[in-house]
């Protein structure tokens, strides 16, 4: 054993080294457990051998509230049940560290969302958060706010206020220009004697799901070349180097699907399950939303590797557990499940603190911004929202931006799809009478609070926004359907080379022209070239609504003129008619090619009825905290509204439904 050091200490790593490749083979995800128990997945340790338990969750986005439940109505997940389950976990065992592997907050649902997501990080801290991931979301509102506000390190931020978080946020693979770490590489802590480090990265594709003007300056690189380094690190001989028995790697990247045999192998995440350094004891995932439970061998090693991730929304939790020789700190057995979170006592500490967001939010919430006469949706793929194909209600929020920016000479809008996170639903979510849309609502369909820029680009440039639909290779869709304004159109060919699928653009049935100039509005995230949208970020001549796209869209949904909305049914962009062929004729002749003809494109985008995944509108009364205010009051977060500049600054792929809906 190890040396003890001091409880929690992260620095940042050194140099690379390189991975070790090792042939795979896959164990399936272990069956399904009773609600509120916590089953046994090792025999009981013999002489000489500490066990230890890591609790784990990933991508919880701000649920303060169950997002679901069972068919027999009990609630699933929720930020005091997870924290439940943490407490049984420590009850049966307590050497037990509890982690989180990134996207604590962002895209969250309004009762954390209004608050800047304060309730959520003080709910993890009262369950006894030891160390984070950091999340593409940590950065929604940019690298400042994550070091500043939230706080990385546990400590206070540049200004000295004391930060939301009291554990370190992690991420060896994010370095500054100069190549240093932004953010620590790892932590170490102490549990039953042994010493555990904690290595954390983020998905590389963060640079692309976030707005780049709030992480300017930063490098999102190779994951698996930087944690390898640290892993070398933590077991060189150097007591200088903060030594650790136990290596778990917190990757903020996951698996496209949930098969172990492909968990192991493809994408990503399968080059870091792959590569990772065989001193890496498990490997905790996030990102996708997915559940898996597997475990790989790895060359050198005794005990196969635990791979997991734990779904989305606090609706399963990781149990690993790790049998460690007192003598030698080497992992001589490790058991793994992926649990539940349903019938497990909630923690009274978190309800409070829930039941305090619920009533701060519910007063605003309640708040009635406009009315619909039928349900307006995104589109939808089955049961997953499908970002590839156009929306009613991209259109409408395209409409939306459109109108409130006349003034500054707008005519065309563009809306990302993944900034439009639930659906506008004409059956009452509470009392407030179906057709009703309330501000929580609203701000369901929102809830990045970008603000609203109209910029100026050529009619070239607007045709490649449209080709930059079609994403680059590798990103994580193949294309996103934008959403566009009232009187704008395009026709296009999917099967056409890159940078030629776009044949028609047309704006009030004219034909746009190359060499004129556009007042084009989008939201921040996309004016700064969110989404792989770099053409958005050459416009030039910027004026900002002094709205955040939130209150445009409450506004719009306000006007007299725009009470009872229904949904517009109607694409605007079509599949282009292929040429007519050329017919011989006796005489010679020339034939034209037939003119483009605007076609249903092949993917429907009428509205569905769907259940409403949005917070409860129910007031509940506010209970006297034991932990404290909040830190955030009502007079401290009016103001921010009214100026529309405090809510969340936006990222790129992020999900609001229910956690066994499994939107990514």
């Amino acid at each position: 054993m190890r040396p003890g050091r001091p409880l929690v200490r992260f620095l940042c790593a050194g140099a690379a080294v390189t991975a070790l490749a090792t042939p795979l083979l896959a164990v399936p995800a272990q069956a399904a457990t009773t609600p509120g128990q916590i089953p046994d997945v090792l025999p009981a340790p013999g002489p000489g051998v500490t066990r230890i338990q890591i609790g784990a969750f990933n991508d919880l986005h701000g649920r303060l509230e169950a997002p679901d439940e069972t068919d027999d109505g009990a609630p699933v997940g929720g930020a005091a049940q997870l924290a439940g389950v943490f407490d049984a976990m420590r009850a049966k065992n307590p050497d037990t560290l509890v982690v989180s592997v990134g996207d604590n907050v962002g895209a969250s649902t309004f009762t954390s969302f209004i608050q800047q997501d304060a309730p959520t990080v003080k709910a993890l801290n009262a369950m006894g958060v030891a160390v984070s991931a950091a999340g593409n979301h940590e950065f929604d509102q940019g690298y400042a706010d994550l070091t500043d506000r939230l706080g990385v390190n546990g400590r206070p931020g540049a200004d000295g206020a004391a930060p939301l978080a009291a554990f370190p946020y992690l991420a060896a693979n994010v370095l500054r220009a100069d190549g240093s770490h932004a953010l620590p590489a790892f932590a170490t802590t102490e549990v039953g004697g042994v010493r555990v480090g904690f290595v954390g990265v983020v998905t590389q594709q963060t640079a692309s799901l976030v707005a780049p003007d709030g992480i300017q300056g930063l490098q999102f690189t190779d994951p698996v070349a930087a944690a390898n380094s640290v892993a070398a690190q933590l077991s060189d001989g150097n007591p200088a180097n903060d030594e650790a028995d136990v290596v778990v790697l917190l990757a903020h990247e996951g698996s496209s699907g949930t098969d172990c045999a492909t968990v192991g192998t493809e994408g990503a995440f399968g080059r870091i399950v792959q590569g990772a350094d065989p001193q890496f004891d498990a490997i905790l995932s996030g990102h996708t939303h997915l559940r898996y439970d597997c475990e790989f061998p790895v060359a050198g090693r005794a005990v196969p590797r635990p791979v997991l991730s734990a779904e989305s929304y606090s609706t399963a939790v990781d149990d690993l557990v790790l049998d460690v020789d007192t003598a030698t700190g080497d992992v001589v057995a490790a058991g793994h499940q992926v649990l539940d979170v349903v019938g497990f006592a909630p923690n009274a500490a978190v309800q409070q603190i829930v039941d305090d967001a619920v009533a701060f939010a519910d007063v605003r919430g309640r708040e009635p911004v406009g009315s619909v006469t039928a349900d307006i949706t995104r589109a939808f793929s089955g049961d997953d929202d499908d970002r590839g194909t156009q929306s009613p209600l991209g259109n409408l929020i395209a409409d939306a931006q459109l109108q409130q920016t006349e003034g500054a000479g707008a005519q065309i809008a563009f809306e990302n799809p993944g900034g439009i996170r639930d659906d506008l639903l004409f059956a009452a979510s509470g009392g407030e009478g179906d057709g009703v849309v309330t501000y929580a609502e609203a701000a369901a369909v929102q809830p990045f609070a970008n603000s609203v820029v109209t910029l100026t680009l050529t009619g070239a440039q607007v045709r490649r926004v449209l080709e930059e639909q079609w994403q680059p290779a590798g990103s994580s869709r193949p294309f996103l359907a934008l959403g566009v304004s009232q009187g704008f159109f395009f026709t296009y060919d999917d099967a056409a080379p890159a940078g030629q699928h776009v044949k028609s653009v047309t704006l009030d049935g004219a034909e746009i022209d190359p060499a004129a100039q556009y007042r084009v509005t989008v939201n921040s995230f996309l004016a700064s070239g969110g989404d792989n949208f770099t053409t958005l970020a050459e416009g030039t001549d910027r004026t900002e609504l002094g709205r955040t796209d939130l209150e445009a869209f409450t506004a719009y949904l306000g006007l007299p003129q725009n009470q009872g909305l229904a949904p517009d049914t109607e694409p605007r962009y079509a599949v282009a008619a292929a040429p007519a062929p050329t017919v011989p004729a006796p005489a010679p002749t020339t034939t034209a090619p037939a003119a483009v003809v605007p076609t249903t494109p092949p993917a429907a985008v009428a509205p569905t009825a769907r259940p409403s995944t949005r917070p409860t509108s129910t007031a509940v009364a506010a209970a006297p905290s034991g932990g404290g205010p909040l830190a955030y009051t009502g007079a401290q977060t009016a103001p921010w509204l009214a100026a529309g500049a405090a809510l969340v600054l936006a990222g790129g792929l992020l999900v609001t439904a229910a956690g066994r809906r499994r939107r990514v």
